[in-house]
């Protein structure tokens, strides 16, 4: 009996270190179940990498490539390409507003790529330039809270946010809404400073059309804006004098006639001297101008620095929103 039992206990012994070694290799360990963490890019392009979706952070949708990064001039030893291999038409427009550098990728979606996205990412010199290049650049009837401000139209959504200007472009089938939306929100929520507007919006009076804000320093960029009267582009430019240091702020409000905008505008030039000899000379270019649409303009006498007026003389003289501008640079 005494070895029959010395037997049960070695036995019983034995079963139970099986059951304990076992149990210690079935541990979960301290990293299990837990959500991996998205590695951060690092290098000198991270502050744009982190802005695209990886798989997984948007829904079903697979990058086709790597990130591109563009430059105002090509870097092969940073791997920088020229911006005007990616969008010959507006490389000219983003360097009027302090351009740094941009980063393009695609995504695709379903058999064969049947579904595209383009995400673009422009990192401007500052938040008043990535809203200026926003203000000119974007397009569509929706304006849909992301970023700073967004607009939208039936295939491309563009927001601004820090110093960032974020184009998305979409082709396929269905309906690009959600898409859109869904890469805009992502990107937007990598941006950590919300921006602002550039200061000079604010003297203007309140009602004017969303879509219809505009932020500018260029002669060029302001001739590419279609309601602009400009019946001798060179001269007009000579006249105005921009620079790159000269704000340009254009507002449109609504008047009686359908479809038809009253566009105020606003220059702050760099002191009282620059402005007084600006107006001289626009004004005087007016009134020699054969232009009918020149001769609907009128620009009052500068207030300091601020040169303003209206492109739309007869619409403005309804509600007279120039005299509400010209009250608010006065103070």
């Amino acid at each position: 009996m005494a070895i029959g039992g010395r037997k049960s206990w070695l036995m019983l012994a034995m079963a139970l270190a099986a059951i304990t070694l076992a149990a210690a290799g079935c541990k979960t360990s301290p990293d299990e179940g837990k959500p991996k963490v998205k590695p951060e890019p690092t290098g000198p392009h991270a502050s744009l990498l982190r802005l695209f979706p990886e798989a997984g952070d948007v829904t079903d949708w697979k990058a086709a490539g790597e990130v591109k990064i563009y430059g105002p001039v090509a870097s092969p030893t940073e791997s920088i390409e020229a911006v005007e291999s990616d969008i010959p038409a507006g490389a000219a427009l983003l360097k009027g507003y302090g351009y740094v550098k941009s980063a393009t990728r695609k995504y695709t979606r379903g058999a064969q790529g049947a579904e595209t996205v383009t995400v673009r990412v422009f990192e401007m010199k500052g938040p008043q330039d990535a809203f200026g290049i926003f203000s000119i650049s974007s397009a569509g009837t929706q304006f849909p809270m992301v970023g700073l401000a967004a607009r939208m139209s039936s295939s491309s959504l563009a927001f601004t946010k820090g110093s960032d200007f974020v184009t998305i472009d979409y082709t396929g089938a269905n309906d690009p809404t959600p898409v859109l939306m869904e890469f805009a929100r992502y990107a937007a929520d990598q941006i950590a400073s919300p921006g602002y507007r550039p200061a000079i919006l604010e003297s203007f009076p309140l009602g004017s059309q969303p879509g219809e804000r505009y932020y500018l320093h260029s002669f060029q960029t302001l001739q590419a804006l279609p309601f602009v009267p400009k019946g001798d582009p060179a001269t007009m430019a000579r006249m105005l004098s921009l620079t790159p240091e000269t704000d340009v702020a254009i507002m449109g409000y609504t008047t009686e006639k359908p479809g038809v905008l009253n566009y105020l505008f606003v220059i702050h030039y760099a002191n009282d001297e620059e402005a007084q000899a600006a107006f001289k000379a626009y004004e005087g270019y007016l009134m020699n101008s054969t232009n009918p649409a020149e001769h609907n303009i009128a620009v009052a006498p500068p207030i300091q620095a601020y040169l303003a007026g209206t492109f739309n003389a007869e619409e403005n003289s309804v509600n007279d929103q120039l005299a509400k501008l010209l009250a608010g640079l006065g103070g």
